[in-house]
């Protein structure tokens, strides 16, 4: 293979196209075994490293595999004129094909994704709490699980809320199989097709697509980088009577921005005036040092449901999440989970109740946050440095909302960056506008994001 290089430009994307040219004019086929990395830094002239980059990229598009001690191969999906899979992606839209970079398991660098690096997590606990968990006496292979979900967790998250300042009977914890099981659950309670739901503006994309399905009519509250105001909330509230508002008091998801005490008092005196039952999400409380009440702490259950769970702190599949609800929800909810078979593991309930018991949940916890703080102030140095700036400000959490400089485009920028092996979030993913993005700040705290980004930037 001849590879002419072109000062100037990056060899990375020179040695991409190179490779994916000869592909496409049959140079090479299908199965074809690719030089080792030896032989292509020397036949090139080119670092390890390019190679190595290049090659993943073209592994994120399908045109490369690789056999662990044989080396990369030529996919033999590939044909002229381009792989079946990458053209059918190309044809979706760049909402669909950038949620699909999040949700599998990818080469991709993904500073937009939702949910920490596994580098980040501590595998050992997992192994160490699934061996106690096999071994326990109390382990039923053979029956369900109970459909309130397994007794001893609901216990220990009773007294994790109480020291939060949400007083719940354990009997009133109802655990899901995530988060948005939970929202589902209660929705299917609480709304009717044609009732009025209030939701977050900006918010994340999957309450407005669950609510679709429950054919809600929803009204959007303009949120903003400070908060809803109270007499916007009134004037929604007497104009649509709505039934239910959906929001996050603490950390909201994507802009991280967290209601005050007071703000939070004035909001749930107002729901409270209305009839309007709050659904409160509050999976970020426990990335937040420090932290406030909740805000269904404040209000009561009697007109307001909490639910949060562990996927963002410990495992994106540890699929536990939890409803504190009222008497009356809790009784619904129980009969709707056992009508409709979503009685949740209690194999991966008694697993993540070890993680408490043991003090390993607080442990990594505190670790996390103490992570993030440092990242952050990296993070926020390079997006600076690239001409962003931050309308809201991080007091803590996973995520840095960012207006780009006002040449770039969001949507044009992730379009670029996904050619180049890059999962970002446009502000447009979440009802934001054309020049804002999402970051997370674990994902971005890598030398390769930031030079990639920063070059894409300028």
């Amino acid at each position: 293979m001849h590879f002419q290089r072109v000062e100037g430009l990056s060899k990375v994307n020179q040695l991409v196209a190179f490779i994916a040219q000869a592909v496409d004019e049959g140079t090479l086929g299908p199965g074809s075994r690719l030089p080792s990395l030896r032989e292509f830094c020397e036949q090139l002239s080119v670092s390890k490293y390019t190679v190595v980059d290049a090659l993943e990229r073209l592994r994120a598009r399908g045109l490369v595999t690789s056999v662990p001690g044989r080396g990369y191969f030529i996919s033999r999906d590939s044909v002229p004129g381009g792989p079946a899979a990458p053209a059918a992606q190309a044809a979706a839209d760049l909402h669909t094909r950038l949620k699909r970079a999040f949700a599998t398991n990818s080469t991709l660098l993904r500073p937009g994704c939702g949910f920490f690096p596994e580098a980040w997590l501590d595998t050992g606990l997992f192994r160490k709490a699934l061996r106690h968990t096999l071994r326990t006496p109390r382990l039923r292979f053979m029956e369900y699980g109970h459909p309130l979900g397994y007794l001893p967790l609901r216990q220990t998250l009773q007294m994790k809320l109480a020291d939060a300042g949400l007083q719940v009977p354990a009997d009133n914890l109802i655990l899901t199989s995530s988060t948005m099981n939970a929202v589902d659950l209660l929705l299917r309670v609480l709304v009717t097709p044609g009732d009025t739901v209030l939701l977050d503006d900006l918010c994340y994309f999957n309450f407005t697509a669950n609510l679709r399905q429950h054919r809600a009519n929803v009204v959007f509250v303009p949120r903003g980088h400070q908060g809803v105001t109270p007499a916007a909330l009134e004037a929604l509230l007497i104009a649509h009577r709505p039934k239910v508002f959906i929001t996050s008091g603490l950390m909201h998801n994507p802009t991280g921005h967290s209601y005050a005490l007071g703000e939070m008092v004035a909001l749930i005196t107002l729901l409270n005036r209305y009839g309007c039952h709050l659904i409160e999400d509050d999976l970020y409380h426990d990335l937040m040092e420090g932290a406030p009440p909740p805000m269904a702490a404040l209000a009561g259950l009697a007109n307001a449901s909490y639910i949060s769970g562990f996927s963002k702190l410990l495992s994106a599949n540890m699929r536990v999440g939890y409803i504190a609800a009222n008497p009356a929800l809790t009784q619904a909810i129980t009969q709707l989970k056992s009508l409709t078979g979503s009685v949740t593991c209690e194999f991966t309930e008694q697993a993540l109740c070890q993680f408490f018991r043991d003090g390993s949940y607080y442990r990594h916890q505190r670790r996390l946050v103490s992570r993030l703080a440092e990242s952050s102030a990296r993070v926020t140095a390079w997006l600076q440095a690239a001409g962003c700036r931050f309308p809201v400000r991080h007091t803590g959490g996973l995520f840095l909302w960012a207006h780009l400089p006002a040449h770039v485009n969001a949507e044009a920028l992730a379009e670029q960056a996904l050619a180049e092996g890059i999962a970002l979030a446009p502000g447009s993913l979440f009802g934001g506008g054309q020049h804002e993005m999402r970051f997370n700040i674990a994902h971005s705290d890598d030398p390769m994001v930031s030079e990639r980004v920063t070059a894409l930037l300028a």
